[in-house]
Protein backbone atom coordinates (compact mmCIF):
# COMPACT_ATOMS: atom_id res chain seq x y z
CA UNK A 1 0.00 0.00 0.00
CA UNK A 2 2.92 2.36 0.60
CA UNK A 3 4.56 1.56 -2.74
CA UNK A 4 7.40 -0.85 -1.89
CA UNK A 5 6.81 -3.19 -4.81
CA UNK A 6 6.10 -0.32 -7.19
CA UNK A 7 9.40 1.35 -6.35
CA UNK A 8 11.30 -1.93 -6.59
CA UNK A 9 9.76 -2.62 -10.00
CA UNK A 10 10.71 0.86 -11.23
CA UNK A 11 14.33 0.11 -10.32
CA UNK A 12 14.11 -3.38 -11.80
CA UNK A 13 12.82 -2.17 -15.18
CA UNK A 14 15.04 0.91 -15.43
CA UNK A 15 17.28 0.82 -18.52
CA UNK A 16 20.37 1.61 -16.46
CA UNK A 17 19.63 -1.39 -14.29
CA UNK A 18 19.11 -3.57 -17.35
CA UNK A 19 22.52 -2.55 -18.70
CA UNK A 20 24.34 -2.92 -15.38
CA UNK A 21 23.20 -6.46 -14.53
CA UNK A 22 23.79 -9.44 -16.78
CA UNK A 23 20.87 -11.25 -15.20
CA UNK A 24 17.75 -9.90 -13.52
CA UNK A 25 15.30 -12.09 -11.60
CA UNK A 26 12.10 -11.26 -9.73
CA UNK A 27 10.58 -13.71 -7.25
CA UNK A 28 7.34 -13.04 -5.36
CA UNK A 29 7.76 -14.71 -1.98
CA UNK A 30 4.51 -13.92 -0.11
CA UNK A 31 3.87 -16.87 2.20
CA UNK A 32 6.44 -19.29 0.77
CA UNK A 33 10.04 -18.57 1.73
CA UNK A 34 11.22 -22.15 1.50
CA UNK A 35 14.67 -22.68 0.02
CA UNK A 36 13.38 -25.09 -2.63
CA UNK A 37 10.78 -22.59 -3.84
CA UNK A 38 13.27 -19.72 -4.11
CA UNK A 39 16.01 -21.80 -5.77
CA UNK A 40 13.54 -23.30 -8.26
CA UNK A 41 12.31 -19.83 -9.15
CA UNK A 42 15.85 -18.49 -9.60
CA UNK A 43 16.73 -21.36 -11.94
CA UNK A 44 13.54 -20.91 -13.97
CA UNK A 45 14.03 -17.15 -14.22
CA UNK A 46 17.67 -17.54 -15.23
CA UNK A 47 16.96 -20.13 -17.92
CA UNK A 48 13.43 -19.24 -19.02
CA UNK A 49 12.53 -22.91 -18.69
CA UNK A 50 10.59 -25.00 -16.20
CA UNK A 51 12.80 -26.52 -13.51
CA UNK A 52 12.22 -29.95 -11.97
CA UNK A 53 14.44 -29.35 -8.97
CA UNK A 54 15.58 -32.40 -6.98
CA UNK A 55 14.40 -32.46 -3.38
CA UNK A 56 17.91 -33.08 -2.13
CA UNK A 57 19.52 -29.75 -1.29
CA UNK A 58 23.01 -30.97 -2.18
CA UNK A 59 22.13 -30.62 -5.88
CA UNK A 60 20.95 -27.01 -5.62
CA UNK A 61 24.37 -25.38 -5.38
CA UNK A 62 25.60 -27.09 -8.56
CA UNK A 63 22.43 -26.15 -10.45
CA UNK A 64 22.69 -22.51 -9.40
CA UNK A 65 26.35 -22.38 -10.36
CA UNK A 66 25.43 -23.86 -13.73
CA UNK A 67 22.71 -21.34 -14.64
CA UNK A 68 23.95 -18.21 -12.83
CA UNK A 69 27.66 -18.81 -12.43
CA UNK A 70 29.66 -15.62 -11.98
CA UNK A 71 27.21 -13.36 -13.78
CA UNK A 72 26.44 -10.07 -12.06
CA UNK A 73 22.79 -10.46 -11.09
CA UNK A 74 19.93 -8.59 -9.47
CA UNK A 75 17.48 -10.76 -7.55
CA UNK A 76 14.36 -9.15 -6.11
CA UNK A 77 12.66 -11.09 -3.31
CA UNK A 78 9.32 -9.33 -3.16
CA UNK A 79 6.98 -9.40 -0.16
CA UNK A 80 8.97 -11.45 2.36
CA UNK A 81 6.63 -11.69 5.33
CA UNK A 82 7.69 -14.29 7.86
CA UNK A 83 10.08 -12.84 10.43
CA UNK A 84 10.65 -16.31 11.92
CA UNK A 85 12.63 -17.53 8.90
CA UNK A 86 16.08 -16.60 10.22
CA UNK A 87 17.24 -20.24 10.16
CA UNK A 88 16.12 -20.75 6.54
CA UNK A 89 17.85 -17.58 5.41
CA UNK A 90 21.05 -17.96 7.42
CA UNK A 91 21.33 -21.73 7.10
CA UNK A 92 20.12 -22.40 3.54
CA UNK A 93 19.43 -19.47 1.26
CA UNK A 94 22.16 -17.01 2.22
CA UNK A 95 25.01 -19.48 1.55
CA UNK A 96 23.41 -20.47 -1.77
CA UNK A 97 22.58 -17.00 -3.06
CA UNK A 98 25.29 -14.83 -1.51
CA UNK A 99 28.47 -16.90 -1.60
CA UNK A 100 28.40 -19.55 -4.32
CA UNK A 101 27.01 -17.57 -7.27
CA UNK A 102 27.16 -14.12 -8.80
CA UNK A 103 29.85 -11.79 -9.99
CA UNK A 104 31.12 -8.66 -8.27
CA UNK A 105 28.33 -6.15 -7.70
CA UNK A 106 25.47 -8.67 -7.57
CA UNK A 107 22.51 -7.44 -5.52
CA UNK A 108 19.64 -9.09 -3.65
CA UNK A 109 16.84 -6.59 -3.04
CA UNK A 110 14.16 -7.48 -0.49
CA UNK A 111 10.77 -5.83 0.00
CA UNK A 112 8.92 -6.55 3.22
CA UNK A 113 6.16 -5.21 5.43
CA UNK A 114 8.08 -6.27 8.56
CA UNK A 115 10.94 -4.44 10.23
CA UNK A 116 11.93 -7.75 11.82
CA UNK A 117 12.43 -9.29 8.38
CA UNK A 118 14.70 -6.46 7.29
CA UNK A 119 16.74 -6.89 10.46
CA UNK A 120 17.15 -10.62 9.79
CA UNK A 121 18.11 -10.30 6.13
CA UNK A 122 19.81 -6.96 5.85
CA UNK A 123 23.52 -6.62 5.18
CA UNK A 124 22.92 -2.95 4.39
CA UNK A 125 20.64 -0.60 6.35
CA UNK A 126 17.00 -0.92 5.31
CA UNK A 127 15.07 1.93 3.73
CA UNK A 128 11.58 2.58 5.05
CA UNK A 129 9.17 4.26 2.64
CA UNK A 130 7.36 7.20 4.19
CA UNK A 131 3.68 7.86 3.58
CA UNK A 132 2.72 10.81 1.41
CA UNK A 133 2.16 14.17 3.05
CA UNK A 134 -1.37 15.54 3.22
CA UNK A 135 -0.76 17.93 0.31
CA UNK A 136 0.99 15.33 -1.84
CA UNK A 137 -1.88 12.98 -1.07
CA UNK A 138 -4.40 15.59 -2.17
CA UNK A 139 -2.56 16.25 -5.42
CA UNK A 140 -2.37 12.52 -6.16
CA UNK A 141 -6.04 11.92 -5.32
CA UNK A 142 -7.47 15.02 -7.02
CA UNK A 143 -5.78 14.37 -10.38
CA UNK A 144 -7.73 11.14 -10.60
CA UNK A 145 -10.94 12.11 -8.82
CA UNK A 146 -11.52 15.31 -10.80
CA UNK A 147 -11.42 13.78 -14.25
CA UNK A 148 -13.89 12.11 -16.56
CA UNK A 149 -16.13 15.15 -16.34
CA UNK A 150 -16.13 15.56 -12.54
CA UNK A 151 -15.63 19.26 -11.83
CA UNK A 152 -13.46 20.47 -8.94
CA UNK A 153 -16.32 22.23 -7.16
CA UNK A 154 -15.82 23.65 -3.63
CA UNK A 155 -18.28 21.23 -2.02
CA UNK A 156 -16.56 18.23 -3.63
CA UNK A 157 -13.13 19.55 -2.64
CA UNK A 158 -14.22 19.75 1.01
CA UNK A 159 -15.54 16.19 0.96
CA UNK A 160 -12.52 14.96 -0.99
CA UNK A 161 -10.18 16.38 1.64
CA UNK A 162 -11.92 14.23 4.25
CA UNK A 163 -11.51 11.14 2.09
CA UNK A 164 -7.83 11.91 1.55
CA UNK A 165 -7.29 12.29 5.30
CA UNK A 166 -8.75 8.83 5.91
CA UNK A 167 -6.41 7.32 3.28
CA UNK A 168 -3.49 8.31 5.56
CA UNK A 169 -0.95 8.94 2.83
CA UNK A 170 -1.13 5.44 1.32
CA UNK A 171 -0.79 5.63 -2.50
CA UNK A 172 -2.82 2.50 -3.26
CA UNK A 173 -5.74 3.70 -1.13
CA UNK A 174 -5.57 7.18 -2.69
CA UNK A 175 -5.42 5.82 -6.23
CA UNK A 176 -8.29 3.40 -5.66
CA UNK A 177 -10.50 6.02 -4.02
CA UNK A 178 -9.62 8.62 -6.65
CA UNK A 179 -10.74 6.20 -9.35
CA UNK A 180 -13.98 5.56 -7.50
CA UNK A 181 -14.79 9.24 -7.00
CA UNK A 182 -14.21 9.98 -10.70
CA UNK A 183 -17.37 7.94 -11.35
CA UNK A 184 -19.49 10.08 -8.99
CA UNK A 185 -20.82 13.48 -10.06
CA UNK A 186 -23.13 14.43 -7.19
CA UNK A 187 -22.15 15.82 -3.79
CA UNK A 188 -24.51 13.44 -1.98
CA UNK A 189 -22.71 10.46 -3.51
CA UNK A 190 -19.35 11.86 -2.39
CA UNK A 191 -20.74 12.48 1.09
CA UNK A 192 -22.07 8.93 1.39
CA UNK A 193 -18.70 7.48 0.40
CA UNK A 194 -16.82 9.80 2.77
CA UNK A 195 -19.03 8.64 5.63
CA UNK A 196 -18.43 5.01 4.64
CA UNK A 197 -14.67 5.65 4.63
CA UNK A 198 -14.76 7.01 8.16
CA UNK A 199 -17.04 4.24 9.37
CA UNK A 200 -14.92 1.46 7.85
CA UNK A 201 -11.75 2.94 9.35
CA UNK A 202 -13.34 3.28 12.79
CA UNK A 203 -14.52 -0.35 12.80
CA UNK A 204 -11.28 -1.82 11.39
CA UNK A 205 -9.88 -4.44 13.78
CA UNK A 206 -6.27 -3.95 12.72
CA UNK A 207 -3.92 -1.02 13.00
CA UNK A 208 -1.37 -1.84 10.32
CA UNK A 209 -0.94 -0.45 6.83
CA UNK A 210 -2.55 -3.53 5.26
CA UNK A 211 -5.76 -3.14 7.26
CA UNK A 212 -5.96 0.56 6.46
CA UNK A 213 -5.65 -0.10 2.73
CA UNK A 214 -7.94 -3.13 2.68
CA UNK A 215 -10.87 -1.16 4.08
CA UNK A 216 -10.53 1.29 1.16
CA UNK A 217 -10.21 -1.53 -1.36
CA UNK A 218 -13.33 -3.25 -0.05
CA UNK A 219 -15.27 -0.01 -0.23
CA UNK A 220 -14.19 0.66 -3.81
CA UNK A 221 -14.90 -2.95 -4.79
CA UNK A 222 -18.41 -2.62 -3.40
CA UNK A 223 -19.15 0.17 -5.90
CA UNK A 224 -18.11 -1.87 -8.94
CA UNK A 225 -20.89 -3.10 -11.26
CA UNK A 226 -21.66 -6.80 -10.77
CA UNK A 227 -19.99 -7.94 -13.99
CA UNK A 228 -16.80 -6.07 -13.07
CA UNK A 229 -16.84 -7.72 -9.65
CA UNK A 230 -17.05 -11.13 -11.32
CA UNK A 231 -14.27 -10.33 -13.77
CA UNK A 232 -11.99 -9.05 -11.04
CA UNK A 233 -12.72 -11.95 -8.68
CA UNK A 234 -11.81 -14.35 -11.49
CA UNK A 235 -8.28 -12.90 -11.57
CA UNK A 236 -7.65 -14.45 -8.15
CA UNK A 237 -7.36 -17.89 -9.77
CA UNK A 238 -3.87 -16.85 -10.91
CA UNK A 239 -0.95 -16.97 -8.44
CA UNK A 240 0.24 -13.80 -6.75
CA UNK A 241 2.35 -11.56 -8.97
CA UNK A 242 1.35 -13.59 -12.04
CA UNK A 243 1.63 -11.77 -15.35
CA UNK A 244 -1.84 -11.89 -16.88
CA UNK A 245 -2.17 -11.37 -20.63
CA UNK A 246 -4.94 -8.91 -21.40
CA UNK A 247 -6.21 -10.75 -24.50
CA UNK A 248 -6.22 -14.10 -22.73
CA UNK A 249 -7.94 -12.63 -19.70
CA UNK A 250 -10.68 -11.08 -21.83
CA UNK A 251 -11.21 -14.38 -23.65
CA UNK A 252 -11.61 -16.17 -20.31
CA UNK A 253 -14.10 -13.57 -19.07
CA UNK A 254 -16.17 -14.00 -22.22
CA UNK A 255 -15.95 -17.80 -22.17
CA UNK A 256 -17.19 -17.91 -18.58
CA UNK A 257 -20.09 -15.57 -19.29
CA UNK A 258 -18.94 -12.82 -16.93
CA UNK A 259 -19.59 -10.07 -19.50
CA UNK A 260 -23.05 -9.73 -20.99
CA UNK A 261 -23.79 -8.54 -24.52
CA UNK A 262 -25.05 -9.54 -27.93
CA UNK A 263 -22.62 -10.71 -30.57
CA UNK A 264 -18.90 -11.38 -30.40
CA UNK A 265 -17.93 -7.82 -31.30
CA UNK A 266 -20.16 -6.33 -28.61
CA UNK A 267 -18.81 -8.77 -26.00
CA UNK A 268 -15.23 -7.95 -26.92
CA UNK A 269 -15.84 -4.20 -26.72
CA UNK A 270 -17.56 -4.51 -23.34
CA UNK A 271 -14.75 -6.71 -22.05
CA UNK A 272 -12.21 -4.11 -23.19
CA UNK A 273 -14.17 -1.49 -21.25
CA UNK A 274 -14.23 -3.69 -18.15
CA UNK A 275 -10.46 -4.18 -18.37
CA UNK A 276 -9.84 -0.44 -18.80
CA UNK A 277 -12.07 0.41 -15.84
CA UNK A 278 -10.36 -2.13 -13.55
CA UNK A 279 -7.02 -0.60 -14.50
CA UNK A 280 -8.33 2.93 -13.90
CA UNK A 281 -9.62 1.91 -10.47
CA UNK A 282 -6.19 0.36 -9.65
CA UNK A 283 -7.59 -3.16 -9.29
CA UNK A 284 -5.21 -4.19 -12.08
CA UNK A 285 -1.72 -2.70 -12.21
CA UNK A 286 1.67 -2.75 -13.94
CA UNK A 287 0.06 -2.61 -17.38
CA UNK A 288 2.73 -2.74 -20.06
CA UNK A 289 3.44 -4.13 -23.49
CA UNK A 290 5.50 -7.29 -23.77
CA UNK A 291 6.96 -9.11 -26.75
CA UNK A 292 7.41 -12.88 -26.56
CA UNK A 293 10.65 -13.69 -28.33
CA UNK A 294 9.66 -17.18 -29.43
CA UNK A 295 6.67 -15.92 -31.42
CA UNK A 296 7.29 -12.17 -31.79
CA UNK A 297 3.78 -11.83 -30.37
CA UNK A 298 3.17 -8.53 -28.61
CA UNK A 299 0.54 -8.34 -25.92
CA UNK A 300 -0.46 -6.27 -22.91
CA UNK A 301 0.20 -7.75 -19.49
CA UNK A 302 -0.98 -6.74 -16.02
CA UNK A 303 -0.88 -7.92 -12.43
CA UNK A 304 -3.03 -7.77 -9.34
CA UNK A 305 -1.55 -5.99 -6.34
CA UNK A 306 -0.71 -8.45 -3.57
CA UNK A 307 -3.22 -6.83 -1.22
CA UNK A 308 -5.92 -7.15 -3.88
CA UNK A 309 -5.16 -10.86 -4.01
CA UNK A 310 -5.57 -11.06 -0.23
Amino acid sequence: GVGKTTLARMVYTDRRCQKHFELRMWHCVSGNFGAASVVRSVVELATGERCDLPDAGRFWRARLQQVVGRKRFLLVLDDVRDDEEREKWEGELKPLLCTCIGGSGSVILVTTRSQQVSAVMGSLPSKELARLTEEDSWEFFSKKAFSRGVQERPELVAIGRRIVHVCKGLPLALSTMGGLMSSKQEAQDWEAIAESCSSDTDTSTGSGTDDEVLSMLKLSYGHLPDEMKQCFAFCAVFPKDHEMEKDRLIQLWMANGYVGGEGTVDLAQKSESVFSELVWRSFLQDVEGKVFCNSLHETVICRMHGLMHD
